[in-house]
């Protein structure tokens, strides 16, 4: 069947378009909400009937998301609607929902609210709390480094939402600058936890979509081994280095190239970067940048007890 808006040809048992996503037959579809692609979607326009769209605020490789206002409940909501190659296989789909239903449960203040995972003429989608602010990569991108307090309060913050998430045992393996709202308050939230799982799930396969973020991504997960919450702590070391110093430790030309250096490369003394950095706050970092995961902290709690004890040795100007 030949895609009306790029010319792609597809199976004849195609719904959606495999080039650009279009329905195919969208006057068999039961809903009028969503009839081509979700690249069409646009602001004052309805999805399921229930969602206004006010603004498309990212993309990713499980689709969009946009700024929704619900009719039902009268909130804005975070509305992010899944590519339709990715929820063809049924069983997969299933296997990815009972994850999402498990981390919808976690209920912190450090932790975005999951609200739905629902499924419309075939499109399937997640709503979550909407945070009014910008992400930690953004803020790091526009001050350059942050100060020592700041990077503290929010480093605990931050483990104070993994703590609650791990103790329910939900590890979110793709922890990031870019999945960390701050909110206008200062107080970070932690995105999408559940969601990097679905990619590490058999015969899911996004051409041009990297599983996981090479810059944040632990040894064992760039080695494609099992992770728990060590690999968080990992990556919350990374976040650390560069809220600190304005950049990561590793970079390299090919997601291969970083996942390489992760592997066997020492990262730099952050503390060569940023003179002010406290040795015992250099030394949290690197302990969590450890390769081997038993040498890094065990849990999230320890560190927050390390970064309580490194606040209270800071003068009470620069804290």
């Amino acid at each position: 069947m030949k895609c009306p808006k790029c010319n792609f040809r597809n199976t004849p048992e195609t719904r959606f378009c495999g080039q650009c996503g279009t329905e195919l037959n969208p006057a068999e579809a039961p809903t009028e909400t969503i009839r081509t692609s979700v690249r069409d979607i646009e602001r004052g326009s309805f999805i399921f009937g229930r969602y206004e769209v006010v603004e498309e605020i990212g993309s990713g490789g499980m689709g969009k998301v946009y700024r929704v206002f619900d009719k039902k409940i009268h909130e804005m909501v975070a509305l992010k609607l899944i590519r339709p190659e990715i929820g063809t296989d049924k069983e997969i789909v299933e296997r990815f929902s009972q994850e999402l239903k498990t981390a919808r449960k976690i209920a912190h203040r450090n932790v975005c609210r999951m609200f739905d995972i629902g499924e419309e003429a075939g499109t399937h989608f997640i709503t979550m709390e909407y945070v009014t602010g910008e992400d930690l990569r953004s803020l790091i991108k526009r001050i350059g480094q942050l100060t020592i307090g700041k990077t503290i309060d929010i480093a605990k913050q931050i483990c104070e939402g993994l703590a609650e998430a791990h103790a329910m045992g939900i590890v979110h393996r793709d922890l990031k600058p870019q999945n960390i709202m701050i909110d206008r308050e200062g107080k970070p939230k932690i995105m999408d936890f559940g969601i990097a799982r679905f990619f590490r799930t058999k015969g899911v396969t996004i051409p041009g979509t990297i599983i996981g973020t090479p810059e944040y991504m632990s040894p064992e997960q760039a080695e494609g081994k099992e992770v728990d919450q060590r690999s968080d702590l990992y990556s919350l070391g990374i976040i650390l280095f560069e809220a600190l110093t304005g950049k990561v430790p590793f970079e390299g030309d090919t997601p291969l190239s970083i996942a390489l250096k992760h592997k066997t490369e020492l990262p730099p003394d952050p503390r060569k970067l940023n003179s002010q950095i406290p040795e015992d706050l250099n030394s949290l970092v690197l302990k969590c940048l450890e390769k081997d995961k038993g040498k890094r902290y065990q849990t999230a709690a320890e560190i927050i007890v390390e970064l309580d004890k490194i606040e209270k040795g800071i003068p009470t100007t620069p804290r």
